[in-house]
């Protein structure tokens, strides 16, 4: 099944078991948001991704819009066009912003599978796109003498081998690994229990 924006195992996914789609109601052996990969892809189920740059519903990708995210220092994120909020009289110290991104770019980030993580995705950004998921690695696959983990946690996500971490305990820490379908950089974030 594949997924431009998805790369990983699709154990790394967030999906539901075997059953009848919820859109045409044929057998599906894994199920996305309740529907076949099919109707999932062809866009007609309601999904969100949360994102660093907050949620995009299929109404925000739509848009070409994240739901937006607050921003104190709006100059941190000066290579996107933001789009601020309406003040809300009752918190008027929070400056809310949605992010454009190309309406393509955020239809495709939509028809793409959430990933399973301990707090909920935040898919990371990188050339004002959605990057591509390359999967999610225990923390203890990583060396604890490694000078640099960020180095060590990109070198093994561009040459993975999944059958050595599959009976690893994910334990409290894990990596999730990114690259940017433009430039190919590695971006990652991590969560915990």
């Amino acid at each position: 099944m594949p997924f431009p924006l998805f790369l990983a195992p699709v154990a790394h996914a967030a999906v539901d078991d075997a059953g009848s789609c919820e859109m045409c109601g044929r057998p599906a052996s894994v199920r996305f948001s309740g529907a076949c990969y099919k109707c999932f892809r062809n866009g007609g189920v309601e999904h969100t991704v949360d994102t660093e740059f907050g949620m995009v519903r299929v109404e925000d990708a739509q848009k070409g819009l994240t739901h937006g995210i607050p921003l104190s220092d709006p100059s941190i994120l000066s290579d996107y066009e933001l789009i601020p909020h309406p003040v809300d009289p009752k918190f008027p110290e929070e400056t809310w912003f949605h992010v454009r991104i190309e309406t393509e770019f955020l239809l495709e980030l939509v028809r793409t599978p959430t990933y399973l993580a301990w707090q909920g995705e935040h898919w990371q950004f990188c050339c004002r796109r959605p990057c591509v998921f390359l999967g999610r690695l225990p923390a203890t696959a990583v060396s604890p003498a490694a000078e640099s983990p960020s180095a060590h946690i990109a070198a093994w996500f561009r040459c993975p081998d999944w059958s050595s971490v599959a009976h690893h305990d994910y334990g409290s820490l894990t990596y999730y690994g990114f690259r940017c379908a433009e430039c190919n950089a590695f971006r990652y974030h991590e969560d915990t229990d």
